[in-house]
């Protein structure tokens, strides 16, 4: 299976979309997607509350640092948060509360990130967090399940773009993995 199938494997999109609804309405969000890092770039592989084309939009710069930092990233109200401040969909409104956690692989590599999002700022309790880990735990291991997939994910190539984009992050004053504005 390659990237360009995943679209057209009925059994694997499922599964993803399931993944994704079932942290909507655990997290009592109206946004959640699960990209994912391939050597090519990153595609949204499923989307909950939003269309793939406007996720696609909205989550690449979160994404992006999740998988480049391998952190949970959780802001409470984007707007106050030095890293994303200067979001486009954080100015516009479109976004004002995420979390999200990397999907780390066996091997520790991170293939992707699921993240939850809401328009109003809101705090995030640990339980919250916990169950979104628990999410994250359980897309791993379906992806796991369909090793041509994962494979697709897993490449040494798609790991440089990372560490390109770990390097040129900007550093986050604050010790702990996520803040709360």
């Amino acid at each position: 299976m390659t990237l360009a199938t995943l679209r057209t494997d009925r059994p694997a999109q499922r599964a993803l979309d399931h993944f994704t609804q079932l942290a909507g309405r655990l997290l009592g969000v109206p946004v959640v997607y699960v990209s994912l890092v391939a050597a090519r770039g990153r595609m949204v592989a499923s989307s909950y509350g939003r269309p793939v084309s406007i996720a696609l939009l909205l989550c690449y710069p979160f994404s992006r640092h999740i998988a480049a930092s391998r952190r949970p990233l959780v802001v409470g109200d984007g707007r106050r948060h030095p890293l994303t401040a200067r979001i486009p969909a954080v100015r516009d409104g479109l976004v004002t509360a995420c979390a999200g956690v990397p999907l780390i692989d066996a091997a520790g590599r991170a293939v992707g990130a699921i993240c939850v999002m809401d328009p109003e700022p809101r705090p995030w309790s640990e339980g919250e967090l916990a169950l979104l880990r628990d999410v994250a735990r359980l897309l791993v291991r379906e992806l796991a399940q369909r090793p041509p997939l994962a494979g697709q994910f897993a490449r040494g190539d798609a790991r440089r773009p990372l560490r390109r984009e770990r390097r040129s992050m900007p550093r986050i004053s604050d010790r702990r993995t996520h803040s709360r504005p």
